[in-house]
């Protein structure tokens, strides 16, 4: 997330002899672009919700995905930002420091649109969506279990840089966002392979980045378990043809709910009371395996690192820099010392959440749903694309009894 406009000195100048500060003057060169974004990204939103819910077009929504992708993507170079956002807010809040308003609306439009819509953001407005949906060529259908397995992912990413940002070590995963050279013509290696390698793997499934790794995604998707409207296949009854099922490829369709024995239902309900009593168990595990990763996650730390240097006695520019200034060696203890109890506080906290993340996962989907006899789609996996209203015959008949 370009943040132009409130540049500001992070760390004092170096006093080497006869060094001159550089002065930097942005502010008057770069104009900010911030209100244009937020009202581009709230007329987007807009039409993304009219497309998909009253004119349930799949056309619109590819069109509209174009035109995100041409404007967020190339134009103002992927912003919105779903893997920059978070981070910046994270870190202003975590540390108390000043978060610019229009920051702060680019965050909570998409969250706020959620809450009502679904996410709407996901299929026209986001420029990571919007290449992806448009690259998607043939399906490669994931297993059940791996698929369950990889949608955690997004969710220990969310977690893990929310605590990299709000103790200081960085915001690691801007440095690994696989479609940013697209956007801003830098092919450099080694983020060009990776990029390489999502398009590949984009061609035959959906929405790879979206789906498993995207930590933004999974805000919108807790938000929109909560949406006021939710998608449905078709206003008309059900024929249960299952070609909503096979046509999506993000695995957001779900089948009809079985009238099932009363044997298979106290089993059922016997894995849901284990999963429940497990709870305890995970967040302990969780909270632990955060509490061990602290130390190396703490490393990352500039006043870790620079005490580090400094007790080894290398010959670094950042060890150079502090001897120059003399600083205090005891003052720098302090700081690495408060660093690594700040980062072990945050990730044994991120262990014990992420614990109860994979555990409210597993029990959503050992719950028995109502019984119903049509297909119903997961507002929370849905990316609004429209495929399912494509697939649909009772919908395309609707549409060609309109014309």
């Amino acid at each position: 997330m370009n943040m132009l406009g409130v540049v500001q000195a992070r760390f004092p100048a170096p006093e080497f002899d006869n060094y001159k500060v550089p002065l930097i003057q942005l502010e008057n060169i770069v104009a900010d672009v911030t209100p244009w974004r937020i009202l581009l990204l709230t007329l987007f939103l807009v039409v993304g919700a009219v497309l998909f819910y009253k004119y349930r077009s799949r056309k619109g929504m590819l069109f509209l995905s174009l035109a995100g992708l041409t404007l967020f993507g190339f134009v103002l170079k992927s912003c919105p930002c779903p893997v920059g956002m978070f981070q910046n807010i994270a870190e202003g809040v975590a540390n108390g420091t000043y978060v610019p308003l229009g920051i702060l609306l680019l965050f909570t439009l998409p969250l706020v649109c959620a809450l009502f819509y679904g996410r709407v953001f996901c299929g026209g407005a986001c420029p990571l969506g919007a290449l992806q949906e448009l690259l998607h060529w043939h399906t490669l259908t994931i297993p059940l279990a791996l698929d369950r397995v990889l949608r955690l992912i997004p969710i220990l990413l969310l977690l893990l840089c929310s605590a990299c940002a709000a103790c200081g070590l960085g915001f690691p995963l801007c440095y690994l966002e696989p479609y940013l050279p697209i956007f801003v013509l830098n092919f450099a290696t080694p983020l060009a392979i990776l990029s390489a390698v999502f398009i590949v793997v984009g061609l035959f499934v959906s929405r790879p980045f979206c789906r498993f790794v995207c930590p933004y995604g999974a805000l919108l998707r807790f938000c929109t378990l909560f949406a006021v409207k939710k998608p449905v296949i078709t206003v008309k009854e059900c024929v249960n043809c299952k070609l909503c099922e096979q046509g999506c490829p993000n695995g957001a369709v779900l089948p009809p709910e079985p009238d099932t024995s009363t044997a298979t239902r106290r089993k059922g309900s016997r894995r849901l009371s284990t999963l429940v009593a497990c709870i305890p168990l995970a967040l302990f595990l969780g909270g632990l395996l955060g509490y061990f990763a602290a130390p190396a996650m703490s490393s990352m730390h500039r006043d870790v690192r620079l005490l580090r240097d400094v007790e080894t006695k290398q010959q670094t520019l950042e060890v150079e820099a502090f001897e120059a200034q003399g600083s205090s060696l005891n003052e720098l203890k302090a700081r690495a010392v408060h660093a690594q109890n700040k980062t072990l506080v945050c990730m044994t906290l991120c262990g014990m959440l992420f614990g109860a993340c994979a555990m409210a996962e597993l029990i959503a989907e050992s719950r028995r749903r109502r019984e119903e006899n049509s297909y119903s789609i997961d507002a929370s996996l849905c990316f609004c694309c429209g495929r399912c209203y494509a697939a649909c015959p009772l919908e395309r008949k609707e549409k060609t009894h309109e014309k």
